[in-house]
Order: C-alpha cells, then structure tokens, then sequence
C-alpha cells in the first residue's frame, strides 16, 4: 500500500523525523544494525553515522527505490522484505523500528524471531503508534490534519504546510490509515514485556518506545 504515496511520504517523514529517540538510545558496540520497515531510508542513513554497517528492510519497493536515490551509501544495504518473513542470517548489536509492528498480522512470533538476531550485549529500541480504538474513525484524520495546519505554517512554512495538508487528506493515506489497527498503551506493554522481560518504555505522544537489551 506504501507504493501509492512513497513519495509524499517521504516528503512528510523527512519534515517530522523521530531519529533523536533512536540516537539517544544506541547500543555500546556499534558493529551492525538492522532496521525493520526503513520506509524511504531517514532512519537507517542516520544509523549509518554511527555503524558500521546498517541493514535496512522494507516491503515497498518504491519506499526503497527513494532510499537507494536519496540516502545510500556504502555501509547500508537496502533489502525488499515482509518484517513477518524476514530472512536474514547473521546477528546485530542494534535492532530498530519505527512505526511497523501494528501492521504485523501476527506480533508476538515476530517479536520471537527477531530477537534471534540481536547479538549478546545488542539493543533493541522500537517505536510504534498506539490507540485506545483498535482503528481511530477516518474523521478524526482529517479533523487533526486541519487543526495541525495553521501550527505546521509556523514550523514548517505555508507551502511546505499545505503540501502536508494535501497528503494528509490524500484518498490514498486515509485508506491505509482506516487499515491500520493499533493496540492500546496496556496491550503493548504486555505484548513486548511478554517478549523482552525486563525492558522500559517511553510514551511520545501517540507513540510508544520500547528499549529492551540483552545482557
């Protein structure tokens, strides 16, 4: 669904990156990093200042047709693939995602499966969106897309605003957003306490961080 509107999304990510949360939050060793649902690459080009070397997934090939246009270089390699299905056999000091997992049909065997590939002493920091309604109505999107405008004018300039606006209240954007289904603040907590026992959460608005490490 991400191949509809790759490009405007991007354009909207770059505008409201969340890359602090992850670089406050990296692993000791900086050997190699995995991140899960890279989207058009923000994240991972970020990542790749501090590692080594960085593997970025996604399932949209137009998502990573603009990565590879916008954000390569030589320690990232950009890989098509279902965050359910991930083939990928070697092990991370750091494992990443933002924003993916409620799109997961099943989360806790996935959750299993990647914590295979985190290296002793490695990292795992996760954020993803939350909701007290598994699926918010489509009006409350455009309710917001609106209110935010006038706010995004000041932050980000009017044409840059109303681009934003545009692609918020875009038919394809609206369609995914009414296909998405969030789990409440108490349901993800048990989810990923369930998972990585022991690990922290930190709550960002309609998000929720979760920092786990294996010692």
């Amino acid at each position: 669904m991400f191949d509809a509107f790759a490009t405007e999304y991007d354009f909207a990510a770059s505008l409201q990156s969340q890359n602090d949360f992850f670089t406050k939050n990296l692993s000791a060793s900086k050997g190699a990093a995995l991140d899960i649902g890279c989207g058009s690459g923000i994240l991972a080009f970020e990542l790749a200042q501090y590692y080594d070397n960085v593997v970025a997934v996604d399932l949209s090939a137009k998502m990573l047709a603009i990565a590879s246009q916008k954000r390569s270089a030589p320690n990232i390699e950009y890989l098509q693939m279902d965050a359910s299905e991930l083939a990928i056999d070697r092990q991370f000091d750091l494992i990443v995602s933002a924003g993916t997992f409620h799109q997961l049909p099943n989360l806790p065997a996935a959750l299993s499966e990647l914590k295979k590939l985190l290296k002793p002493q490695g990292k795992i920091v996760f954020l993803d969106n939350i909701s007290e309604g598994e699926t918010p109505a489509t009006i409350c999107y455009i309710v917001g897309a609106v209110r935010d405008f006038i706010p995004d004018c000041s932050t980000y300039g009017v044409r840059k605003a109303l681009r934003l606006l545009r692609f918020r209240l875009s038919p394809s954007w609206l369609k995914y957003l009414a296909s998405s289904r969030y789990l409440s603040e108490r349901q993800f907590k048990k989810n990923y306490s369930r998972c990585f026992p022991g690990c922290y959460f930190v709550k960002l608005d309609g998000f929720m961080g979760v920092i786990w490490e294996y010692l």
